[in-house]
């Protein structure tokens, strides 16, 4: 029988794909103001810092702790707190030098992330934020590309369906923003998934997601420490998952060393591992027992907080309640189509990633004398909920199992979500929250001068991501039916080292009924 030739879909894909959701990234690059994400009058002052002094961007102030920085840098989240406002108040054509108080002068974070940043960095604020967006979203959708062509066939699945089901709403809002958790959140999804890729390859495509997993740790250890420990964390999932005698592991293994040294040459760099060993700063008394439980059994919240229930920007944009329920549902829905029959391997791996997403921020409550809605942030767990999706959709012959209505389902509800929480993102900061218009420019206070208007941002951006989330689906529904058979070589080469639990089952199961068979051919 003549092979099943493979749809023209899948090179129209290929393409369409990251260009759709690089794309459906630049209108978040735009949905939101100068300052909006977390904490960005640190980062943005140590963006400004990133390449050390240099002349009207980032000057001594005589505080050895601070610097001058252009005036916009600093008075940037003038809004921040204060939903009700729009970004009106921020005036980018402000002259002269401010002094940054908050900043990485000493080194608090890793500097990887800044000193990048800073390349873009320019007297002209506005144009240098959106060019780091964009930046980031190039970099972000460039990587998982890459890695994703580079990964065994049956790997690909759980790459995709950990970034997609994970994105909605905070990890777009994240990787369109100058703050370290989008390097940190793109790490994660690599690391694991190409070192565990690595061990089920061989020759060139073994070195080439070796590599690539030792450049995502670079750059999620070099913007943030926590980044570092979750790098050093993907090594031991792919360990646990791929690591078997008889296969070659010496790229692999050089790899994951390569991740556990750079990671934790960036992690006691920075000032921020105290954070991690003695939680973060403040004067709260340590918790009591009853506090303790309570921040145990409401840990779940953060990982909603993860899917907008937390809000957006500084915690202060608020979406509506169907955004979270539809983004959290398409994530348990991956994660329940996923979890099935694993093998004693994958098991293991989806304990340790469930445990660490609920007892690292469990642990940080406690180490910070802090209470779950306090201090530590849904955006400090988003990189183990990726691991977790990952690892759960690693099932054998994963696109079989998203038969039927449930890939439809979930495409529609992850689309829905990321259209609403993009709609109530830009109208919060074009005239404030109290506004209930569709259209998220109408009355506009504040927009960005010679851009295109809000409703077309926003629209244009949610038909990007729709776009792509749909030729997903359709391409997952052409390879579903494909046989076994339409594989190149590389895919032979996959298929040799292929040792997941499933095909040593039914290895083992035809072993042992074929003694069965003849004993009772014989009786016959």
């Amino acid at each position: 029988m003549t092979p099943r030739r493979r749809p023209p879909l899948t090179l129209v894909a290929a393409f369409a794909i990251p260009v759709l959701f690089f794309l459906a990234l630049v209108g978040w690059s735009f949905a939101s103001p100068v300052g909006s994400s977390p904490d960005d009058n640190f980062h943005l002052a140590s963006i400004w810092c990133g390449l050390g002094d240099r002349e009207g961007l980032c000057e001594e102030s005589g505080d050895p702790d601070t610097r001058m920085v252009p005036a916009p840098v600093v008075n940037a989240p003038c809004y921040a707190y204060h939903p009700e406002m729009s970004a009106a108040c921020w005036n980018s054509e402000q002259d002269g030098m401010a002094e940054a108080t908050w900043m990485n002068a000493n080194g608090l974070y890793p500097r990887l992330f800044y000193a990048t940043m800073g390349l873009f960095a320019s007297e002209d604020v506005v144009n240098s934020v959106l060019i780091m967006r964009v930046f980031n979203s190039a970099l972000v959708v460039g990587l998982l590309t890459g890695v994703f062509f580079a990964l065994p066939r049956r790997v690909r699945p759980a790459l995709v369906i950990s970034a997609v089901v994970t994105a909605v709403p905070l990890g777009l809002f994240l990787i369109a923003s100058t703050n370290p958790s989008a390097w940190a959140y793109a790490s994660a999804a690599v690391v694991w998934a190409a070192l565990y890729g690595a061990t089920q390859t061989t020759g060139r495509r073994q070195i080439v997601l070796g590599a690539l997993a030792v450049l995502a740790s670079c750059l999620g250890a070099g913007a943030r420490a926590d980044a570092a420990a979750f790098a050093v964390f993907g090594v031991v999932i792919a360990a646990v998952l791929g690591a078997r005698r008889g296969r070659p592991l010496l790229v692999p293994a050089i790899a994951g060393t390569l991740v556990v040294v750079v990671s934790a040459g960036f992690y006691l760099s920075a000032d921020q591992t105290s954070a991690l060993t003695s939680g973060l700063p403040n004067t709260n008394p340590p918790l009591t027992g009853a506090q303790h439980v309570t921040n145990f059994f409401g840990v779940p919240s953060l990982w909603l907080g993860a899917f907008g229930d937390a809000g957006l920007g500084w915690l202060d944009t608020s979406v509506p309640a169907t955004v979270p329920v539809f983004a959290f549902a398409a994530f348990c829905g991956a994660l329940f189509i996923g979890v099935h029959r694993p093998g004693i391997r994958r098991s293991i791996a989806l304990t340790l990633a469930f445990l660490a997403c609920w007892l690292v921020p469990f642990v940080l409550l406690a180490q910070s004398h802090a209470m779950v809605g306090t201090i530590v942030q849904p955006r400090y767990i988003l990189p183990l909920l990726v691991i977790l999706a990952g690892v759960a959709s690693l099932r054998p012959n994963v696109l079989e199992a998203w038969t039927g209505a449930r890939a439809l389902i979930v495409v529609l509800a992850v689309v829905g979500a990321a259209t609403l929480a993009m709609q109530f993102n830009i109208r919060r900061y074009t005239v404030g929250a109290g506004s209930i218009a569709i259209d998220p420019g109408a009355g506009a206070q504040w927009w960005w001068g010679g851009a295109a208007a809000p409703a077309v941002v926003w629209i244009g951006s949610s038909i990007a991501f729709a776009g792509a989330c749909a030729i997903l689906w359709l391409e997952a529904r052409a390879n579903r039916d494909l046989p076994r058979t339409d594989a190149g070589a590389g895919d032979r080469e996959d298929a040799q080292a292929d040792g997941t639990e499933a095909v040593e089952r039914r290895a083992a199961t035809t072993a042992t009924s074929r003694p069965a068979a003849s004993r009772d051919q014989t009786s016959r």
